[in-house]
């Protein structure tokens, strides 16, 4: 008599019945899973646009006042466009070329540089001095993302130092629950 080894049919078809119900289950939770995983690459999307954005405005805030010698004026105004929210809007000034002022509104060069919350968008503009003006850029694209908050405002930091404060808030047009925030402040001149 031969010594034979293996399954005995009922229990490859245990086996196999086993196998199917994991399969089955794990079919179900893929969908879900892929959802949860673009969701979440959505929101990372998001909130690196937002700080990318932040890094822009903090580039200009930390110049603003600087001058290479005697300038004039407020390098700082901070206001709203109409109907929006207070402190939506900041207009700063920079000696950018260097040569001791401030280059006026109306200069080829001037040296005023704006950032405003205007319907949703966050818009920019060079050779501004308020926050009604015309001719505004939207910084990103509006069919793609919308701001519910652009907040600025100053104070003073430890040790007297003037700190620029920015609030921020956006969140995707095409699927708004997907939404961040970002608060940051930076140091200027």
């Amino acid at each position: 008599m031969l010594n034979e080894k293996g399954f005995t049919l009922p229990e490859v078809m245990l086996a196999i019945g086993i196998g199917s119900m994991l399969i089955m289950g794990a079919m179900q939770f893929l969908p879900m899973l892929r959802q949860r995983t673009q969701q979440l690459s959505q929101h990372y999307q998001l909130d690196q646009l937002l700080r990318q954005t932040a890094r822009t405005l903090q580039k200009d805030f930390r110049r603003s006042g600087f001058c290479a010698g005697t300038c004039n004026g407020k390098s700082i105004v901070i206001g709203q466009a109409s109907g929006e929210a207070k402190n939506s809007c900041i207009v700063v000034a920079y000696d950018l070329n260097r040569n001791g002022r401030w280059e006026p509104v109306g200069h080829a060069e001037s040296e005023y540089f704006g950032f405003r919350l205007r319907s949703g968008m966050l818009e920019s503009q060079r050779g501004v001095n308020g926050c009604n003006a015309i001719g505004w850029e939207r910084m990103l694209d509006p069919s793609e993302v919308s701001f519910s908050q652009f907040q600025v405002a100053t104070t003073l930091g430890e040790g007297g130092d003037p700190l620029i404060i920015l609030n921020m808030a956006a969140n995707w047009k095409k699927n708004p629950a997907i939404s961040t925030r970002l608060d940051t402040w930076v140091k200027v001149q």
